[in-house]
């Protein structure tokens, strides 16, 4: 009888989880090229094949049978590693978080958290990024993501942040011919407001505040009801809405940088945990060739 090592099982799951080798790396701290290895030794074992050549990490009928197969096998093992005492990491991680991306990032980012740590516990907070800032700065957070304009020189580990392009937002294509253009935003303090109203006022484009809201759902619904346009990073933008072409009168908006801020000397193992699946979730973003909107 031949038996899998889990190691290479847990390798396969979490590429497909995280939809990518080089994120697969990151997170389980090996190089790429360590990755494709164990793939292969997987596929040799099993004699078959996995992924389908030349797809973007598209399974094979044996392959998606493996899936569902290896996440059971790894479901087991890492509880009974727990149950004896071989798993005792355990505490609870503050973590702040702009609205936009507790939906579209944080879900991703944590999915496997639960099961290779169920015993820590993620405190989770959502609000505008320069709120979420100035609340780390006083200790109420283990870890913060944050958007903030793009930086000239960034001396972060590249790990802990990625550039994202601010892309404009719609439901309602007839919006844009209106003589004075009609905004969706979050109260002031918000980058997004900060860098449409820039940028409008540069190109002297008259607009009007239509609605505001302090919550992703209130911007979502009144961009649904075509109350007006907003902006959000291009990687959280949600599948059914319009991504709408730059113009003379929808200028080009930028770039954000979205990133991870935490103070190194003062990690738990915990929060070192944590702060890994939070790598390799924003690694994972979607690039903006990957929206659904128009």
């Amino acid at each position: 009888m031949k038996n899998i090592p889990t190691d290479l099982l847990r390798t396969f799951v979490t590429i497909k989880d995280l939809g990518g080798f080089t994120s697969a790396g990151e997170l389980l701290g090996r190089s790429q090229p360590a990755i494709s290895l164990q793939i292969k030794k997987l596929e040799a074992l099993l004699n078959t094949q996995i992924f389908l050549r030349g797809s973007s990490l598209e399974l094979t009928e044996d392959g998606e049978y493996l899936y569902g197969a290896a996440k059971q096998i790894l479901e087991i093992n890492d509880r009974v590693i727990s149950r004896m005492g071989g798993d005792s990491v355990s505490g609870k991680v503050r973590l702040g978080i702009p609205n936009d991306f507790e939906l579209a990032f944080l879900p991703k980012a944590l999915r496997s958290l639960t099961r290779t740590y169920p015993n820590i516990m993620v405190e989770v907070d959502c609000d505008i990024s320069k709120s979420i800032y100035q609340r780390f700065q006083k200790n109420l957070y283990d870890i913060c993501l944050v958007m903030e304009p793009e930086k000239e020189n960034e001396n972060r580990d590249g790990r802990d942040y990625r550039l994202d392009q601010l892309v404009w937002v719609m439901n309602h294509e007839g919006l844009v011919e209106e003589s004075t253009l009609p905004l969706v935003t979050y109260p002031q303090g918000c980058i997004y407001r900060a860098m449409l109203e820039s940028r409008l006022e540069q190109i002297a484009r008259p607009y009007r505040v239509a609605y505001t809201s302090p919550s992703l759902l209130g911007i979502l619904s009144a961009v649904e009801e075509g109350l007006g346009l907003t902006a959000m990073a291009s990687s959280v933008v949600p599948s059914h809405f319009t991504v709408a072409k730059e113009t003379e009168q929808l200028p080009a908006l930028g770039a954000v940088s979205i990133g991870l801020y935490y103070r190194e000397h003062e990690l738990s193992v915990a929060t070192r945990h944590v702060l890994d699946f939070l790598r390799a979730g924003l690694a994972n973003l979607a690039p903006p060739s990957m929206l659904g909107g128009r």
